[in-house]
């Protein structure tokens, strides 16, 4: 269960950025963040200074979902 708050997190926190790209930095900024999201959405928080409370949700999933037993939690519905 707690694997799946984390994908929650991280998702709301991807889509953020993204928004965040289009709106701020423009087309190749959102498409950048679309396709290459950890690396671009570190180098577009240094570079806008903005985005970093975004970034720091996906970080925050990552590590939920880890604590959570990673993907195992999707596994085990399966059966």
């Amino acid at each position: 269960m707690l694997g799946y708050l984390g994908i929650l997190v991280f998702l709301i926190g991807y889509i953020w950025i993204i928004v965040l790209g289009f709106k701020v930095g423009g087309v190749l900024w959102g498409i950048l963040n679309i396709f290459f999201e950890p690396l671009t959405g570190l180098i577009f928080c240094i570079m806008k200074k903005t985005g970093w409370l975004q970034l720091g949700l996906m970080i925050v999933g990552i590590i939920i979902i880890m604590l959570g037993g990673g993907m195992t939690s999707l596994s085990s519905m399966a059966r």
